[in-house]
């Protein structure tokens, strides 16, 4: 299958594209596929995206709970969705926090649970990441007993705002049929990994508001 909607290059980006490239590359540590579309073909919606995912799932960009314990719920959200994209892109963001190959196989299927690689809390991320992807989240009071027995209310929040993240990230890559980048590739998120500031993240953001309004004024006087 080839990828349903064109992306942007970096020769062609100009304007509010080519700061959402940047600052994903920045933040990020690449521009995925996925930015190239979107900086195509909505760039303004593109740049609150990216500021999104970044503060999600990035450490020291906005969430406060345990980078590891996010990136857990990414991994595991994208296996039960079966998105071959996202779990290759979370998978290799997840080695650069740190998570061991045999970490990933565990979380393919039931293994995790009696893993003696995951302590209690990890596991109750991975089930209540897995009950939010299935849905069942609602009615599942074991899950969300262990959820609240071993994280505060704003660690539930950032856990559960990672998962339904790439709920959403893995449907957009679904039915874009996103073309996978090379592992070399995606291993340029570990550049992200450390060394980034919200302060950065804020003044970075502030710049796009002088570029939107020149493009929007430039658009007008067509």
């Amino acid at each position: 299958m080839s990828q349903r909607l064109s992306g942007l290059s970096y020769e062609e980006a100009t304007g509010t594209a080519k700061m959402v490239f940047e600052a994903s590359d920045r933040f990020l540590g690449r521009t995925s596929n996925l930015v190239r579309i979107l900086g195509k073909h909505s760039p303004y919606l593109g740049r609150w995206f990216l500021g999104f995912v970044s503060a999600v799932r990035q450490p020291g960009l906005g969430a406060t709970s345990d980078a590891r314990l996010r990136g857990l719920a990414n991994i595991k959200t994208s296996m039960a969705n079966a998105c071959t994209y996202c779990t290759a892109h979370t998978s290799v963001f997840g080695q650069g926090l740190g998570m061991t190959e045999a970490e990933l196989e565990a979380l393919k299927d039931d293994a995790y649970k009696t893993s003696d690689l995951f302590d209690d809390r990890e596991k109750a991320v991975i089930a209540w990441s897995e009950a939010m992807t299935n849905n069942t989240a609602q009615q599942d009071k074991e899950s969300w007993e262990a959820m609240k027995r071993h994280f505060t209310s704003t660690e539930i929040v950032e856990i559960s705002m990672a998962c339904a993240m790439f709920n959403m990230i893995n449907r957009l890559n679904d039915s874009f049929w996103t073309d996978l980048e090379t592992e070399d590739y995606n291993r340029k998120q570990w550049n992200a990994v450390e060394g980034l500031s919200v302060e950065e993240s804020e003044a970075y953001a502030a710049r796009f508001a002088e570029v939107g309004a020149a493009e929007r004024h430039a658009e007008a006087a067509e």
